[in-house]
């Protein structure tokens, strides 16, 4: 049992890091990209499902704790992402939008057009070899 900020694993133990949609959930993404780092073996990869923001989400739904519980809130910018993925290390960046997702997305807002806003995405990085 562990948190994403704080890994229940050594240094340079793990080939892969595999998540589904829980990076948004935390309010610390430099910690969560420098602890997969941490924990990566030399070349090891990360490979992220998540949903990533398109546009400026507004205050209100940001602020809106059922916005973060449904992983919405927490979003972060395809760019901010990748310089966090960068400034903690990661080569071979890639954040790839999956737009065949926004139908799923116009339907889980419900009354919102959350599709305006979010879309999945692919995020993957390398630690580098040594």
């Amino acid at each position: 049992m562990g948190e994403i900020e704080h890994l229940p694993a050594g240094d340079g133990t793990v080939d892969v890091i595999i998540s589904n949609c829980v990076l948004n959930l935390s309010p610390d993404k430099h910690r969560v990209f420098n602890e997969a780092y941490r924990v990566l073996r030399s070349g090891g990869r990360l490979a992220i499902s998540d949903v990533v923001l398109s546009a400026p989400l507004p205050a209100d739904l940001r602020a809106d704790l059922d916005s973060v519980a449904e992983c919405i809130g927490g979003a972060a910018p395809v760019g901010e992402l990748e310089s966090l993925l960068t400034e903690a290390g990661f080569r071979d960046v890639r954040i790839e939008p999956e737009d065949e997702t926004q139908e799923f997305l116009r339907e889980w807002g419900g009354d919102r057009d959350l599709d305006e806003y979010i879309v999945s995405a692919s995020i993957t990085g390398r630690k580098p070899a040594e």
